[in-house]
Order: C-alpha cells, then structure tokens, then sequence
C-alpha cells in the first residue's frame, strides 16, 4: 500500500506539458533563449528603428532588450533563479514573446521585399504590412487560446490527430484519407513552384516562416506560464544546477 500511494503521489507530481512539445519549458531555458533572442532584438533595432516616425519599433526593441537583457543577466546567478522559479517562468515566457516579435519582424521584411534596402519608413507605407501583423496578431492569440485550452484539468493527457500519421491515411487504408493526403501535398507543390518561376519565393516564404512561428512558439509561451503556476505548488520539481 506505501509502495502503491508513492506512486500515486510521484504520478500527482509529474508536471503536464501541451500536445506540441515533447518536454516540459524548465529553469535551463534562462541560459538558452535570452541569448538567442537578445541576437535577433539587435537585428529588430537596427533594421526597425532607422527612420522609425511613430516610434514603433523603438519601443518593441526596448522591450524585448530589457526582457533579454535581464534574462542573460539572471542566467549568470543560479541562486536567484532557484529563489524567485516562478518570476523566472514568468521571465521565460516573456522572452520568448520578445523572440516571435523578432522573428515576425524578420518575416514581414521577407514578405514587403522588392530587391530594395527596407527600413521602418517602407514597412509602414507598404500596403501588405497591415494584413501582415493583424493576421499574425489574429493567429498568435487563437494559438494561445488552444494551447492554454489543452491545460485546463479536464483536458490534460488529450493526444492530437495531427500528430498521428493515421489520420492522414499513410498507415490506413481508408482511400479517402489517402486522396486527401495527396492532395494536400500536391497543392503546397503547386504553391510553391509558381513561387520560384515569378520569384516571389521571398515573399511566400516570408508569410509560411510566419505562420510557423508564430503558430509553435506560443506553445513555449504557455508551458512557461503553467510551469509558473506548478512551481508554486511544488517548489522542489525544478532547480537550475
């Protein structure tokens, strides 16, 4: 019985993470992705800020460099991770918010580009930067509405069909699944390929990195937050060595 109620008590303990990720966010991820995103906020600054009128990316930069900046600093002292673990998942999360403005911003260059050198003046006078950041905004929020859906109690151990090749029909049988998945695969081919002969490729690219981005990296963001919440319960489940 003593045998049987630890197990029951480590299984009550075993930190949940979403469908999308195969590990947990831990404490570690102070000395990984503040450096990575401090790099690409240096990029955000000087391709955003030059000519920058209304002072947007001025302050995006000044965000994500302060969140950054004090996530590399943190990173240096192990104790005060251990001691404030919640404010340091908190930390985490916000840095990799700062990440997917980064790379967002890097995209819609990709997308607006002509050939031309691009600078904060032609990202907001080009007519394609609008339906860029509301349709990344619109996706980022309904993202973090799903994942955040699939850590609710009731939710937690759910699998997704998308994450089983079945579905698609490669190991059924079904006719039906496999016209689909052939289907699905010969029209990214034929989006793609009028791409690389009219050389707009920069361009789709732009907007397919886009979507992937911002559709991935707010299952970190949300992990992070949970794991905020689940530390606060159980302290000892994740110290930084």
């Amino acid at each position: 019985n003593r045998k049987n109620k630890a197990k029951i008590t480590d299984i009550e303990k075993e930190r949940y993470h979403g469908p999308l990720i195969t590990n947990g966010v831990s404490l570690g991820y102070i000395k990984i992705y503040p450096w990575i995103a401090l790099a690409l906020t240096g990029f955000l600054y000087v391709g955003g800020t030059y000519e920058d009128n209304l002072g947007i990316f001025k302050g995006l930069s000044l965000f994500c460099g302060v969140v950054n900046i004090l996530g590399v600093i943190i990173s240096f002292i192990p104790y005060l991770v251990n001691a404030w673990k919640a404010l340091t998942y908190y930390l985490i999360a916000l840095t990799v918010l700062s990440l997917v403005i980064s790379l967002n911003f890097i995209c819609l260059l990709m997308v607006i580009s002509d050939g031309s050198p691009i600078g904060a003046k032609e990202v907001y006078q080009s007519s394609l930067t609008p339906f860029y950041v509301i349709f990344m905004l619109l996706l980022f929020i309904i993202a973090c509405g799903l994942y955040s859906w699939y850590y609710l109690p009731k939710n937690q151990g759910k699998v997704w069909k998308i994450n089983q090749w079945e579905t698609y029909g490669v190991k059924a049988k079904s006719k039906k699944k496999e016209l689909l998945f052939n289907f699905s695969a010969i029209f990214g081919v034929v989006m793609f390929i009028p791409a690389l002969l009219t050389g707009y490729v920069v361009n789709i690219m732009g907007v397919l990195l886009g979507i992937l981005f911002t559709l991935t990296f707010p299952a970190v963001v949300i992990d992070a937050i949970y794991a905020a919440i689940y530390i606060k319960k159980h302290p000892d489940s994740d110290e930084l060595a």
